[in-house]
C-alpha cells in the first residue's frame, strides 16, 4: 500500500489520465501481479512467446509500435530492441519501472497518448452535456510501422471512459453507452491495421467466474467486436479466489492474432 502511494505521487502523467484513474488503474495492476506472480507466469510466458513470434513474422530493422505497453509484464522489450531500429512505447501512463526498462535500450521511445483519441473529447462532453464523441485516433508521426502490437488493450479501451459517464452523466441512455464502447473497440482495430503493415494484437476475450473447477459465469471481452479465429489461445488466471471474491476465482481467456491488417485465411 505504501509502495503504490509513493508511486502514485512520483509517476509522471497527464492530469486528464490520472483524474480518469488510468495512473491509479496502473499501480493497482502492478500490486496484483506481484501478489499473483505464480498464477499470472504461464499468462505472461504465452504473452512474450507470442509477440516474439509476431516479431520474427515482420522484417529485420524499421520501427515497432507497442500499444498498451503498460508495466511491459506481458512484452519482451529486449528482444524487440534488438531485432527492429525504434521500439515506441504507448500508453497513458508509463510507470517507474517500465521507464527504467526503457532506459537500458537506446532505440526505445516512450510516448504518452490516448489511442483512442476520445478521452479529451469525451471529458469535454461531459462538462457541457453534449453527446459522447465518436473517438478519433491520433497519426503518429514518422514513417508507418512494420509491426504494432496491442497488448491487452482493446478489451480495456472503454472501461474508465465508461465509468467517467456512470459518475459524471448517469442519465445517458444505455444504447449510447454501449455505442461509444462498441465504437473504442471497433477504430481500434481499424488504428491498428493504418499505423502498421503487421497490426498484431491480443486480448481477453472472455471473462470467466470459476469455482470448485466450474464456470458459473462467463461474458465476452470484446464489445460486440467480431474477430476471426485466433492464431492462438490461453487461459490467463487474472484473480485466483481469494484475490476479488472469497470461493470463486476470476478467469480470462485470451486470443491473439498476428495480423488483423491482411485479410481472413491469409
Amino acid at each position: 500500500m505504501l509502495r503504490e502511494a509513493f508511486e502514485y505521487l512520483i509517476t509522471p502523467c497527464p492530469p486528464l489520465a490520472r483524474r480518469y484513474g488510468y495512473l491509479a488503474e496502473a499501480l493497482a495492476l502492478g500490486a496484483r501481479h506481484r501478489r499473483q506472480r505464480r498464477a499470472w507466469a504461464p499468462h505472461v510466458d504465452a504473452c512474450r512467446r507470442f509477440v516474439q513470434e509476431a516479431a520474427e513474422r515482420a522484417p529485420r530493422g524499421g520501427r515497432a509500435l507497442v500499444a498498451g505497453s503498460g508495466l511491459l509484464i506481458e512484452v519482451p522489450l529486449p528482444l524487440l530492441a534488438e531485432r527492429f531500429g525504434e521500439v515506441v512505447l504507448v500508453d497513458m501512463v508509463h510507470t517507474h519501472t517500465a521507464r527504467l526498462q526503457a532506459r537500458r535500450h537506446p532505440n526505445v521511445r516512450l510516448l504518452t497518448l490516448d489511442v483512442t483519441g476520445a478521452l479529451a473529447p469525451l471529458d469535454a462532453a461531459l462538462s457541457d452535456g453534449s453527446p459522447l464523441p465518436s473517438p478519433s485516433p491520433p497519426d503518429l508521426p514518422g514513417e508507418r510501422f512494420a509491426l504494432a502490437v496491442s497488448c491487452n488493450l482493446l478489451s480495456q479501451l472503454p472501461l474508465l471512459p465508461l465509468d467517467a459517464i456512470d459518475r459524471r452523466a448517469p442519465s445517458t441512455p444505455e444504447a449510447e453507452r454501449e455505442r461509444f464502447a462498441r465504437t473504442l473497440a471497433h477504430t481500434h482495430r481499424s488504428w491498428l491495421a493504418r499505423v502498421a503493415e503487421q497490426a498484431t494484437l491480443f486480448t481477453d476475450t472472455e471473462s470467466l467466474w470459476v469455482e470448485s473447477g466450474a464456470v458459473q459465469e462467463r461474458e465476452t471481452s470484446l464489445w460486440g467486436l467480431d474477430l476471426p479465429s485466433p492464431d492462438r489461445a490461453w487461459d490467463w488466471d487474472i484473480a485466483p479466489a481469494p484475490e476479488e471474491d472469497r470461493r470463486r476465482s476470476l478467469r480470462h481467456r485470451v486470443g491473439a492474432w498476428f495480423n488483423l491488417a491482411a485479410p481472413v485465411g491469409t
